[in-house]
């Protein structure tokens, strides 16, 4: 009996070896031909335009392996975990996109704001006189300090060839009254006249008037100052 037990653990034990023996030698050529099988070209990266698409993670495949046993009734199997990557059906291999250069682009020309221009003020008409005026001024108004008394605008009214007129109507007015019109005397003072007027320093204005009232003559202001002079001399002249 103590041979037979021996015996039979011998050959279990015979069994046990060349079962680890067996094995060995299969994960052995399953890592070898896992190793010789060719592997995909990587894709080469075109540019960086855009980011990779994440691929799934690989899962582990098992591939069960049946080696040959030399004693009948004994199999030993060998799994080996081989790791695949697994893609949806039909889905392509991802790609990246070749990044395209996009130009700069100039900012729009904008013009510069208009600036508003201040209107020019037009340069006021002078006021030329009119074509039937029958008298014009003979000179500017001067002050006369030698004058004899206060305070008069006088003066002498002549024809084109300098003959002093008789009879010719000069009326002064400022902007408070307006006063009865002088007219020209005869004689040895022809063509004089003289016109009273108040002490204050305001503007008289002059002008010569027909016997209707009606302005034959432009209209001459007198800064008048009795500080200055007592008299303004004014002469005309007829225009014919």
């Amino acid at each position: 009996m103590n041979k037979g037990y021996a015996f039979g653990f011998l050959v279990v034990l015979l069994v046990v070896v060349l079962g680890f023996y067996v094995a060995y030698t299969g994960f052995t050529s399953s890592r070898d031909a896992l190793r010789s099988e060719p592997t995909a070209p990587v894709a080469t990266r075109v540019a960086q335009a855009s980011p990779l698409p994440v691929s799934p993670a690989p899962t582990d495949t098992s591939t069960p392996f049946v080696l040959p046993s030399p004693i009948p009734g004994i199999t030993a199997t060998l799994t080996a975990a081989v790791p695949t990557a697994t893609n949806e059906p039909g889905a392509p291999l991802p790609t990246d996109a070749p990044a395209t250069a996009s130009a700069p682009t100039e900012p729009p020309l904008t013009e510069p704001p208009a600036t508003a221009e201040l209107p020019t003020q037009a340069p006021l008409p002078t006021i030329a006189p009119p074509s039937n005026f029958q008298f014009r001024l003979e000179g500017p108004p001067a002050a006369d300090s030698s004058y004899p008394s206060c305070c008069y605008l006088y003066g002498t009214v002549r024809d084109a060839s300098g003959v002093p007129l008789e009879g010719v109507q000069v009326q002064a007015f400022n902007e408070w009254n307006q006063l009865p019109p002088a007219v020209t005397k005869g004689g040895g003072e022809a063509g004089q006249y003289n016109i009273p007027i108040g002490s204050d320093a305001v503007t008289w204005n002059l002008v010569v008037v027909d016997a209707a009232g009606n302005r034959i003559s432009p209209q001459v202001p007198v800064q008048f100052d009795p500080n200055v002079a007592n008299g303004y001399r004014i002469n005309w002249q007829r225009t014919y």
